[in-house]
């Protein structure tokens, strides 16, 4: 499915305790990550850039380390550290190595940038190559995330960097002496805006990210370190590829338009070391083309119909790989199905066989949810079938032990060749799905007219003679065990069916209680509301009184004055009215007043 090869969601951005990242050249940590750096200068993450080389091969090394201390001062995350090393001179040693791993000590990060393995420039390969042996050296706490600058990889993260695009883009234009050569902003908005193709409209622009753990890397040993940088390429650092073993999928066709879907996806496999071989079990099989992605294909055809088993036993004797699986046109593999395999079959070289889950889907590819994923159990295995065919990885060196399918079963003649490969060693079982079964009628497993349960009983009669007493132990040891076994099942399906209805009456009440809590808090945020609004009324009418009261003792004061004024002058008046000098003038006044009226008149 889609989703299966690319996300279709997009992460605010990548946790991280510390941030350390790896840039061969002054703009490759902007280009490829700025984004993701800015949303972790915003979460208040710690980013420490190291810029490898000095830039000196296309431009000033002083004016370039100046742009990018301009650009950090954008983005706002510090003060990148230059490594100063020779531009296009960049070489995976020791040295470099440990010299990346202290760095990751001295930061404390616990998440790597560095540029992809799809990447064509050597610097960008040479850093891949050293970040990835400092993280695998660094533990299992530590994360890888590969970014994409001037080859588009195949991510399993996208981040959403529409809040942070505004930044990426002022801090991308800081580098002008290498935009007066090439257009790069341009290009990298393309990138950016090409990568929400999956999103939602809402995502104006994403960078993609690969993100792997330490633990993932750990199949590149300190012996041998290669490093597979698209399918079926080698960037070869100490070890050839031939040392890799060659895996050989075979594919029994009947040449159904599901074959295009199989093919599609061992092209997208991670392991680089693959042949694919593909038998006709019908005669007139369509031509199909010489390579399948970067592996080889080869079709062998038939003149005549070819049962299952006598397909199987025609495509095996074809192959050349030391690793063998195979795979029915109507089903298809994850990207890390082979790889995963392959890592199991070379750490334990006693073993002949792995296998791991197989996810379900219906006859239209829709997920159904449910999964084969059971452990070995060999007494399980006599009595039915543990796993679909290209679920297995085996030896070829089996064929050597006397392996083969039964020409004369064609149905479970996958089973039976599991219980020939048990009779060697017990098949290793790796949890975790990485390929695809398709439920539907056409390959008779599933087909309800009772021919399967009669192939079944064929196989278990097959081997019943070859049961040793132990086995037989056991399996009647089960069948005794049965009633009691189903009788605890069924006490712990009514026990945990108790638990899901207290659960359910717990989420209920709780439901309840969030809902209560939330009206309590919104009337103790109204309360607040009007609490505020009135403590801001009295302030207010606080204010206007204390005012009033400064005019009225001002008025008050004023009268007081006045009062004051009025009584001296009515004092005055009356010394004036009993003075000597009021008296002896006052024919005068009386003369004074006759001369103002005879003018009147």
């Amino acid at each position: 499915m889609e989703s299966d090869l690319i996300p279709y969601t997009a992460s605010p951005g990548l946790n991280a305790r510390a941030a350390l990242v790896l840039a061969p050249h002054p703009d490759d940590e902007v280009f490829g990550c700025g984004g993701a750096i800015a949303g972790h200068v915003m979460g208040g993450v710690p980013v420490q850039v190291v810029i490898l080389t000095d830039g000196a091969l296309f431009g000033d090394s002083s004016v370039r380390f100046q742009e990018c201390l301009s650009a950090a001062a954008v983005l706002g995350y510090g003060q990148p550290d230059f490594w100063a090393l020779p531009d296009r001179g960049l070489t995976y040693s020791e040295a470099l190595v440990q010299k990346v791993v202290d760095a990751l000590k001295a930061s404390g990060a616990d998440l790597v940038y560095a540029p992809s393995p799809w990447e064509v420039h050597p610097d960008h390969r040479q850093t891949t190559q050293i970040a990835i042996e400092a993280v695998r050296r660094a533990g299992q706490t530590v994360r890888l995330a590969f970014y994409e600058v001037g080859v588009p990889l195949r991510p399993n993260l996208l981040i959403d960097i529409t809040t942070h695009l505004a930044a990426k883009e002022a801090a991308m234009r800081c580098f002008a002496s290498q935009l007066a050569q090439q257009d790069y902003v341009q290009h990298i908005q393309a990138l950016n805006r090409y990568r929400t193709y999956t999103l939602p409209r809402t995502v104006a622009a994403a960078e993609a990210y690969w993100v792997l753990s330490a633990l993932e890397l750990e199949h590149i040993q300190s012996g041998g370190l290669w490093l597979p940088v698209s399918p079926g390429v080698i960037a070869d650092l100490s070890s050839p590829p031939q040392q890799l073993p060659l895996v050989s999928i075979l594919i029994r066709s009947l040449d159904r338009a599901y074959l295009a879907q199989a093919l599609d996806s061992i092209a997208l496999q991670t392991y680089p070391s693959i042949e694919v071989v593909v038998v006709a079990a019908l005669p007139d099989h369509a031509n199909l083309p010489a390579a399948c992605g970067a592996f080889s294909l080869r079709l062998l055809p038939t003149d005549t119909a070819l049962p299952r088993s006598k397909a199987a036993n025609t495509v095996i004797a074809a192959a050349k790989g030391e690793l063998l699986l195979l795979l029915d046109d109507d089903d298809w593999l994850m990207p890390g199905h082979i790889a995963r395999l392959v890592q199991v079959l070379q750490r334990q070289p006693h073993v002949w066989a792995a296998y791991t889950g197989i996810a379900l889907v219906d006859s239209q590819g829709k997920a159904m949810g449910q999964a084969i994923d059971l452990p070995f159990d060999a007494v399980r295995q006599l009595a039915g079938n543990l796993t679909p065919i290209h679920a297995v990885m085996f030896r070829a060196a089996v064929l050597s032990q006397g392996c083969r399918f039964d020409e004369t079963l064609d149905l479970y003649e996958d089973w039976d060749f599991w219980l020939q490969l048990s009779k060697l060693a017990p098949m290793v079982h790796l949890p975790g799905t990485s390929a695809v079964y398709r439920i539907h009628e056409s390959s008779g497993v599933h087909a309800r007219d009772g021919s399967a349960d009669v192939a079944a009983l064929a196989i278990q009669q097959r081997w019943a003679h070859g049961w040793t007493p132990q086995q037989l132990g056991q399996i009647m040891g089960r069948v005794w065990s049965h009633p009691e076994l189903s009788a605890n099942l069924n006490d712990s399906r009514r026990a945990v069916e108790d638990s899901q209805r207290s659960l359910s009456d717990a989420r209920h009440t709780l439901a309840e209680t969030r809902h209560g809590l939330t009206e309590a808090r919104q009337q103790a945020t109204d309360l607040s509301q009007k609490l505020a609004a009135a403590d801001a009324l009295m302030v207010q009418q606080g204010i206007a009184m204390s005012a009033q009261d400064t005019r009225l003792h001002a008025a008050q004061g004023h009268i007081t004055e006045l009062t004051a004024q009025l009584a001296r002058q009515q004092q005055d008046n009356a010394m004036l009215l009993t003075s000597r000098s009021w008296r002896i003038t006052r024919p005068l006044r009386w003369v004074g007043d006759l001369t103002r009226r005879a003018r009147k008149v």
